[in-house]
């Protein structure tokens, strides 16, 4: 045993001096790594003379893209930062009036999403493209039902002759729980204010409930409306031709010999089927200029983007400065991470901010479904700090601003919101599960003795007392009436007005606008103007509050490309289920709130 114990004592006292050695000459290949590169994008290469620009994002587009963990850089060697949907509509408006770029290509493949919301915005840049009298193409093996939307504004639609579409319309389904915690013997303790508040509604119900489904209705239908005009008009097909479409769908199908390609080329929803080489040189000879490989010659938007802004950063530093403050995902208290907008990094954000010389105005980009109370509660806090600095606050929503995302933007100057952004959802809950039924059913008793009656009234295991019921409702109601409260005030009605427009119903931009918790309708470039108005300037640059990536993640990031590190296996099935559980654990993650009270809005994901 003793010479075991020596012997694994030597073989960890090895371990370590080859770590010593090893981390030393790593972090040294990782500086020169990383000098090398500085050197290279000081002196990047030039932009040709002319090309088109491409627009080929991978992954989602955000309003905020945090830092990738450390961790998660190190072992993800094919991560790919998420792009910035301002960049994407102002690399196309900047373009529209460069003279080095002739054609704007969209290839959509790699892209999640995008939302409509996110398509109205960029579908105003692409009709100033084509103002200016430049062509739009989109190609592609297959198009989502989301990618499609965006695809259908082009001048040009390719589809490879065994890709496809479908095109089915928005809907939204939920699993209801009620029965399957009944037989698991879970209790949900669930407590909401506002009456139509359906947050909580799987937890008490087998179905959706009469009036969430004429709310979901409303708006869904709203949504879809803009979808099909958007997609119609693009197409120069009449109204209602994509709705009769989808509605003789087998039919049409069946007619083009189950072919899904022709079907669609039938329909006029695309103008030709190309396969890749016929692709290659359609490209060629609509950009109207090629490479050395005789392919058509496109810049990428990011590398656009930033060849742009060395550009800018020169000629528009002495303007006034409007900053562009992103709230992106659920609001947790503390520091955001993906898919969740903490309170410290958005208030640091507005610090960052009101520290800039040359502040004019801010402009809160609200991209958040709610969450917790306490963090929604800390970032309004942080923007009245700005408006009794005399600094104006305006809030431009994108696909949702609900619940705690209303929280945060009601007391602005100005809030405006894009036809199809979620908002309102006013109201609030609390819910959480106790086991006691499993405990009686194992058989197990729990038992003891507190020193007042409300010691360990909210057990776990024990369940929930009458008085801590009580408790919890009233934390409810008061967040729900201090949600009232601030709507009435920040938008200058009574509280008797806001109290019928609330009730946890959810409206669209549209509605929002018609019923005064909206001033304007128009996208993140209309509300920097009307920012810009209020602070009286006339010209003015924008700036956007990043978070700089710690030296780990650089770190490890940078050892990841380098050599090709990968601690997990990649691609395939267990992506796909990693994939699957992400939105569970982020969910579950994110109930951080220190009073477990909550306005968030869980069913106002973006429709795509």
């Amino acid at each position: 045993m003793m010479r075991l114990l020596k012997g694994i004592w030597r073989l960890l006292s090895g371990i370590s001096r080859v770590i010593s050695v090893l981390i030393p000459l790593v972090l040294v290949t990782v500086f020169v790594l990383a000098l090398s590169a500085g050197l290279s994008e000081s002196t990047p290469e030039p932009l040709p003379e002319r090309a088109a620009l491409l627009i080929a994002p991978s992954g989602p587009l955000v309003e905020d893209a945090p830092p990738v963990e450390a961790f998660s850089a190190f072992i993800n060697q094919n991560y790919d930062q998420p792009a910035l949907l301002n960049d994407v509509v102002r690399a196309i408006r900047w373009a529209a009036v460069d003279e080095r770029i002739t054609t704007l290509v969209l290839e959509l493949e790699n892209l999640a999403g995008p939302s409509t919301s996110q398509t109205l915005e960029i579908s105003a840049a692409i009709t100033d493209f084509k103002a200016a009298g430049k062509s739009v193409i989109a190609v592609g093996d297959f198009y989502s039902q989301a990618h499609y939307l965006l695809a259908s504004q082009a001048d040009h639609v390719l589809l490879h002759p065994e890709g496809g579409m479908f095109l089915e319309g928005f809907s939204v389904y939920r699993s209801y729980l009620r029965t399957f915690l009944e037989k698991i013997q879970v209790t949900m303790h669930v407590f909401r204010a506002g009456e139509n508040k359906s947050a909580v509604e799987p937890y008490l119900r087998d179905d959706m409930s009469p009036s969430e489904r004429e709310v979901v209705s409303r708006w869904l239908e709203g949504l879809w409306s803009t979808y099909t005009g958007l997609a119609e008009s693009g197409r120069q097909l009449p109204d209602g031709a994509l709705n009769q479409f989808i509605g003789s769908f087998p039919e049409r199908l069946a007619s083009s010999g189950n072919d899904l390609a022709e079907t669609m080329l039938a329909g006029g929803w695309v103008d030709a089927l190309a396969d890749h080489a016929e692709m290659e040189s359609a490209l060629a000879e609509w950009v109207g200029v090629t490479d050395e490989d005789g392919l058509a010659e496109l810049i990428d938007f990011q590398r656009y983007v930033d060849d742009i802004k060395m550009g800018l950063a020169v000629s528009e530093e002495a303007l006034p400065l409007i900053a562009i403050v992103p709230v992106e995902g659920t609001l947790v208290p503390g520091d955001s991470e993906e898919g969740m907008a903490g309170s410290d990094t958005i208030n640091g954000y507005i610090d960052t901010a009101l520290e800039a010389e040359n502040l004019a105005a801010i402009v809160l980009r609200v991209n958040s479904p709610g969450g917790s109370v306490f963090a929604s509660d800390l970032i309004r806090r942080k923007i009245s700090e700005a408006r009794e600095a005399d600094i104006p606050v305006v809030v431009s929503m994108a696909s949702v601003a609900a619940s705690g995302g209303y929280w945060i933007a009601a007391e602005a100057d100005e809030i405006w919101a894009l036809p199809t952004t979620l908002t309102g959802s006013i109201g609030a809950f609390s819910a959480f599960p106790t086991v006691e039924g499993i405990v009686e059913y194992l058989g197990v008793t729990v038992d003891g003795v507190g020193t007042t009656p409300l010691a360990g009234a909210a057990s776990f295991n024990r369940g929930l007392s009458p008085e801590m019921a009580s408790i919890v409702q009233a934390l409810s109601n008061g967040a729900y009436e201090d949600f009232i409260e601030l709507v009435a005030d920040g938008r200058g009605m009574s509280e008797d007005a806001v109290r019928p427009i609330a009730e946890g119903l959810v409206w669209t931009g549209a509605e929002a606008a018609e019923i005064g918790l909206v001033d304007q309708l128009g996208g993140l470039d209309g509300a920097v103007a009307a920012a810009a108005a209020l602070a009286g300037v006339d010209s003015w640059r924008t700036g956007r509050t990043r978070v700089p990536p710690s030296f780990e993640s650089v770190l490890l990031e940078e050892l990841s490309r380098s050599f090709r590190v990968s601690a997990m296996p990649a691609g395939g099935w267990f992506e796909s289920l990693v994939a699957g559980f992400k939105p569970v654990v982020r969910g579950l993650s994110s109930l951080r709130d220190p009073m477990h009270v909550y306005a968030q809005c869980l069913s106002c994901a973006p429709v795509l």
